[in-house]
């Protein structure tokens, strides 16, 4: 899945709603959420995780943010950001869990990015 242009999307959907074209905002959204629904969907970190007692602190992949799409997120699901999930809490500086161990983190990271993809995916369709 490319996160950039996803990223790059979710912006262009934030500023055709600041400018009130909302059909060109509802247009990009509903692609967004196809890419986001179609594919395996799992946050690009780097391999390395910090630990620190109970908790793992991933970072995106290059040193991206995803602001514009976590927003998106946010939006959709009407929650904050960061977005709480489970164990896991999703920013745009990076995800942080709730784990014992870098093997713990990474499969509760693969099981969030799941249960994240199915909230979304519930969504399509009734984008407004």
């Amino acid at each position: 899945m490319d996160f950039e242009k996803l990223e790059k999307r979710a912006y262009e959907a934030n500023v055709a709603r600041s400018q009130n074209m909302k059909l060109e905002a509802i247009k990009i959204e509903a692609e967004i959420l196809k890419n986001m629904t179609e594919n395996q969907f799992l946050f690009p970190v780097e391999e390395e995780v910090l630990m620190t007692k109970n908790s793992a602190s991933f970072v995106y992949k290059n040193s991206k943010t995803y602001p514009s799409l976590l927003e998106f997120i946010g939006r959709i699901l009407h929650v904050d950001i960061p977005i709480k999930l489970n164990e896991c809490k999703i920013g745009p500086g990076g995800i942080i869990i709730s784990a014992e161990s870098k093997e713990q983190a990474h499969k509760i990271l693969h099981d969030c990015c799941h249960e994240l993809q199915i909230l979304i995916k519930a969504k399509k369709g009734h984008i407004d």
